[in-house]
């Protein structure tokens, strides 16, 4: 019910007599809360309601969503269940059926655990109802049951069990702090606790595998925890990158523009790496000894190595490979779904991409004839260049430095008084640039948290958010005003209630002015700069080159 597109749409402080109201419904529907000392909604406390997208509405209590409130019934969110988890009754199921429970699935009966004392007090078709597995006893989803006790005596366990509303991790849960009762707590699965959270057997044989045929060279790296640390991290940025960022048709690719494009994008958030601290010591070493050890084929030379193709049937490769898409959960994806990457916290890479014109989509093959809005980047153009040379028979199959141009290149590229013709050779470098600046420029964002995975594509370079503070009454009182969020994936509801929460001030979303423009602009009460432009840097993971900063304080 509350899947990743559902959002805020506004919110506001309840008022102190609608939260004595909001206590005693509470009271009402949960009797177990009458009798508990401890109190789920303390005293002068302040209560944030908020109307979402999906028609429902979300009490927030302390960061943390409390209750929801459902076609006019109240239910408790996981929060509360991990301090109450006796508040409900609960019905247990699998540790292996718990993906597809977190996945957003409701509870059938087959996948129901039977106690030996039997299901407990007859319940009826609507009943509150909580879901746990036996060997980890905090709830993870909570929703109403769909059949009742005489149905299941006589049918016995078949059909619908429970409708879920609401489960860890979905968009209810990541509203909160994102915390979570125990280790067993994982985003793909709830593990037992009495057992290894994580699943033995095979995982364990690629580990000790990826140990076996380990990247890392001791006989390179210099003594001392910090190179061998920064060896691993190069390592594994390397190997992910290849098999995350680089295809096959993306190929020949220049060093430098796989550790730019490719490595840094691969690397855990928050990490540098570092060459220097490291017993590579340089990008044209690592890519020497990867090609040593048969990971890669490359190309030497002064000025810059080029890679010219992956080994994908290489130990290594296939060892991280396992382990990347244990990460990554393939088989749990709901169908229609992307499949995400694993990620740990939040990050947003921008990509500079292109679209070719008409009279050059012939270049880049069927791909663009038969889909004329296949946007490339700009590796991908320079290996489409050399791959149309070859099919054309413009360059040598050994030098790819030079090529001779045909008509389409001519008329493409070249105006009628620079002095070229068909068959005119020419550097190879040269065509590509007159190639890029053919192309209409777009930029795609590709935002991933928590495992998922979205992206946005707009025409033209992207806009930076701009960050503005500007005093409004001699010292007195300031505002900070943020604008382009959309650029990045943000919404600005969302922000707008997020920051109003983190720095207790108040918020206002409006629209942009302007008879064209289509943004909005967030106002934050008080003079935020640094504190916005920190948040969005390290909770929101935009490099500070997208963050324009302006102070107009006195």
């Amino acid at each position: 019910m509350f899947k990743r597109n559902v959002t805020v749409s506004n919110s506001h402080q309840l008022s102190g007599k609608d939260v004595k109201k909001l206590t005693r419904d509470v009271k009402e529907q949960f009797p177990f809360l009458s009798t508990s000392k401890e109190k789920i909604i303390p005293n002068k406390t302040e209560v944030l309601v908020s109307k979402m997208t999906n028609k429902t509405v979300v009490y927030t209590v302390a960061g943390d969503p409390v209750f929801f409130e459902y076609e006019g019934r109240l239910y408790p969110t996981v929060y509360t269940l991990w301090r109450f988890p006796k508040m409900l009754r609960t019905l247990y199921t699998h540790s292996e059926v718990s993906p597809k429970i977190v996945g957003g699935a409701d509870l059938m009966l087959p996948g129901v655990i039977v106690p030996e004392e039997g299901l407990g007090e007859d319940f009826e078709v609507g009943d509150y109802s909580t879901i746990s597995i036996p060997e980890n006893d905090q709830p993870f989803a909570v929703g109403f049951m769909q059949t009742d006790s005489e149905s299941i005596r006589a049918n016995g366990l078949k059909g619908r069990g429970i409708k879920l509303l609401h489960h860890y991790p979905d968009a209810l849960w990541m509203l909160g702090s994102k915390k979570t009762p125990n280790a067993g707590f994982k985003p793909n699965r709830i593990y037992p606790l009495e057992v290894e959270e994580e699943p033995a057997g095979e995982e364990d044989a690629v580990a000790r595998k990826l140990e076996e045929v380990s990247l890392e060279s001791s006989s390179a790296s210099a003594p001392g925890e910090k190179t061998a640390s920064m060896d691993e991290l190069i390592d594994l940025a390397f190997l992910k990158a290849l098999h995350v960022r680089v295809k096959d048709e993306d190929l020949p690719m220049d060093s430098s523009a796989f550790y730019s494009n490719c490595m840094l994008p691969s690397r855990p958030r928050g990490v540098d790496l570092d060459f220097k601290q490291s017993g590579y010591k340089k990008l044209s070493k690592l890519i020497k000894k990867m090609e040593k050890r048969g990971l890669i084929a490359a190309k030497q030379s002064k000025k810059d190595d080029r890679i010219m193709s992956v080994n994908r049937q290489h130990e290594v490769y296939l060892a991280f490979g396992e382990e990347l898409a244990n990460e990554v959960e393939e088989d749990d994806a709901p169908p229609g779904e992307t499949t995400s990457l694993p990620s740990k916290g939040k990050q947003i890479e921008v990509f500079e991409v292109y679209k070719s014109a008409s009279n050059l989509r012939a270049v880049f093959g069927q791909v663009a004839i038969a889909n004329k809005d296949t946007l490339f980047s700009a590796e991908e153009i320079y290996g489409a260049l050399l791959r149309y040379a070859q099919q054309e028979q413009l360059s040598e199959p050994q030098d790819n430095a030079t090529l001779k141009l045909d008509k389409l290149l001519k008329s493409g590229l070249y105006g009628k008084k620079e002095g070229v013709d068909v068959g005119t050779a020419v550097q190879a470098k040269d065509v590509y640039k007159r190639l890029l600046s053919k192309m209409q420029l777009y930029h795609k964002v590709v935002c991933v948290e928590n495992g998922s995975q979205v992206e946005v594509v707009r025409k033209g370079a992207i806009k930076n958010i701009h960050v503005l503070a500007e005093d409004r009454h001699a010292g007195r009182k300031f505002i900070t005003r943020v604008t382009q969020l959309e650029s990045f994936a943000i919404d600005p509801q969302d922000f707008a209630t997020t920051l109003q929460r983190l720095f207790k001030c108040s918020s206002t979303v409006q629209k942009l002015p302007g008879k064209f423009e289509t943004g909005k602009e967030v106002s934050f009460q008080g003079n935020l700069l640094q504190d916005i432009c920190k948040y969005l840097e390290f909770e929101c993971g935009i490099h500070p080159k997208f963050i324009e900063k302006t102070s107009k304080m006195r």
